[in-house]
C-alpha cells in the first residue's frame, strides 16, 4: 500500500508551503530525523531557463521550502538536474533558484559526469548512463511540476526522473524509442533502475508542485499556467502520478507510465494499492483543466515510422514567423535532425518526413514560437 498525501496549498508562501510539506511527509510516515547527516539530492524540474510565472519549472519557493526543511537536518545537500541542453548554473539563475542555492550552500552537481546504472530486470534498457552524483546520495527528493505533455500526455514524478540523464542524451532517446509506448517503457526501465539498480538503494520522496501547474501544449513555454492549489507528497512515483492525473481530470488511459507502471509492479500494482490522506480528490478535483491537443497519444498508437501516416494524421510542429527569433534551440535539440537553418521564410526549415513528433522543439523554444498544425486528413476528420 502506498500512501499519497494531497495537501491544499493555494499560494507560494514560505510558511504555508513548509507547513503543508511537513504535514505531507508526516502522513507518509517519513521520520525527518532520519535525514540527519545524510547526503540528500534535490531533483527539481528545470526543463529550461524560464521565469517562475510561466510554470515551466518547479517554483523556487517550493524548492526553497523543501531545501530549508532538509537543511534543518543535514548540510550535505546537492542539486542534480539536467536541462535539455542549457547550462545548469544559468538555468538555476533564470528560474529563481540561485539565491536559495547560495544561501543554503547547496552543491551543484556536474550532470555530464556519468556512470552506468545497471538493472538486469529492465524490459529493454538494462544499462543507462545517469549522473554519477546520484550514486553518492542517500535520499533523492524528486520535485516534479504537474504539467501536460504533447508527447506523453502528462509529465510528473516518473517523467521528471528523465532528468537524471545528461541533456542531449535525453533527446537521443526519442530516436531510440519513437512511439509514446516505447518511450514510456523506457522511462519505466529507468525508474526501475533507480529503485533497484544501486548497490546501496536510495530512498525516494516525491514532492509535486501543483500549486500552479501547466495545461495545454506543455511542458514548455507553449503551455499555459493553471492554478491547481495543491502539493502532493509520496514515496511511490506511479502512485503519486495516478493521484495527480485524477486531480486534474486527464485521461489515465493515455498515461502509459501509470498504466504500464501498474503492470511492472515496482511499487503499487493498481489503484487499490493507493491510499490518499489529507484532502480528498472529490473536494480538490479540477474540472476545467485542458489537455494537449496532440493526437500522438491515445489508445491507438499511429505507426510513427511511416512519414506518410504522420503527415496525414498527426499534428506537426510549425514555427511562427512573427515570433521566432532564430535562436535555433529547436535545431540543436532535434534528435531526428529534421530542422535546418532558415530559408526565405525566415524561420527554421522542418523536414516533416524526418520529424518523429517528439515535440522537443516545442518544449525547448523560449519564445513559445512553435504551434501544432493538424495533418492534412486530420483536418477533415470530425473532432
Amino acid at each position: 500500500m502506498a500512501v499519497i498525501s494531497l495537501q491544499k496549498c493555494t499560494q507560494y508562501d514560505n510558511k504555508l508551503l513548509k507547513d503543508k510539506i511537513i504535514a505531507g511527509l508526516k502522513q507518509i510516515d517519513l521520520d525527518l530525523t532520519d535525514l540527519k547527516d545524510k547526503r540528500v539530492c534535490l531533483k527539481p524540474n528545470l526543463l529550461m531557463p524560464s521565469s517562475p510565472e510561466r510554470a515551466v519549472t518547479t517554483h523556487p519557493e517550493l524548492f526553497r521550502a523543501v531545501a530549508e526543511i532538509i537543511h534543518d537536518y543535514t548540510r550535505s545537500i546537492i542539486i542534480i538536474e539536467s536541462p535539455n541542453f542549457f547550462p545548469l548554473k544559468s538555468t538555476i539563475k533564470k528560474t529563481g533558484l540561485a539565491p536559495i542555492v547560495s544561501d543554503l550552500e547547496i552543491e551543484v552537481a556536474d550532470i555530464n559526469v556519468t556512470k552506468a546504472l545497471q538493472f538486469p530486470l529492465a524490459h529493454r534498457y538494462k544499462s543507462i548512463d545517469i549522473s554519477k552524483a546520484f550514486f553518492d546520495v542517500d535520499y533523492i527528493i524528486n520535485m516534479p511540476k504537474l504539467k501536460t505533455h504533447g508527447f506523453t500526455h502528462y509529465t510528473g514524478a516518473v517523467k521528471n526522473l528523465f532528468g537524471t540523464m545528461p541533456g542531449l542524451s535525453k533527446a537521443q532517446m526519442h530516436m531510440k524509442a519513437p512511439s509514446q509506448m516505447e518511450f514510456s517503457e523506457f522511462l519505466l526501465d529507468l525508474y526501475g533502475g533507480l529503485l533497484n539498480g544501486f548497490e546501496k538503494p536510495k530512498k525516494f520522496i516525491h514532492i509535486m508542485d501543483a500549486v500552479v501547474g501547466m495545461e495545454g501544449e506543455g511542458p514548455g513555454p507553449s503551455g499555459k499556467p493553471k492554478k491547481i492549489g495543491a502539493v502532493i507528497v509520496g514515496d511511490d512515483a506511479v502512485a503519486l502520478d495516478y493521484v495527480a492525473v485524477n486531480l486534474v481530470g486527464l485521461d489515465l488511459k493515455k498515461v502509459f507510465t501509470i498504466t504500464e507502471g501498474f503492470k511492472r509492479g515496482y511499487g503499487v500494482k493498481s489503484p487499490d494499492d493507493i491510499q490518499i490522506k489529507g484532502e480528498t480528490l472529490k473536494d480538490m478535483r479540477i474540472t476545467d483543466f485542458k489537455a494537449s491537443r496532440s493526437s500522438v497519444m491515445g489508445g491507438v498508437i499511429w505507426p510513427l515510422t511511416s512519414p506518410t501516416i504522420k503527415n496525414l494524421f498527426i499534428e506537426k510542429p510549425v514555427p511562427r514567423t512573427d515570433v521566432c527569433t532564430l535562436c535555433y534551440n529547436c535545431m540543436k535539440i532535434c534528435p531526428a535532425g529534421a530542422i535546418t537553418k532558415a530559408d526565405e521564410a525566415k524561420v527554421p526549415t522542418y523536414n516533416y518526413r524526418k520529424c518523429i513528433r517528439c515535440f522537443c522543439c516545442m518544449e525547448t523554444c523560449p519564445e513559445a514560437a512553435i504551434y501544432l498544425k493538424k495533418g492534412i486528413l486530420q483536418r477533415l476528420m470530425p473532432s
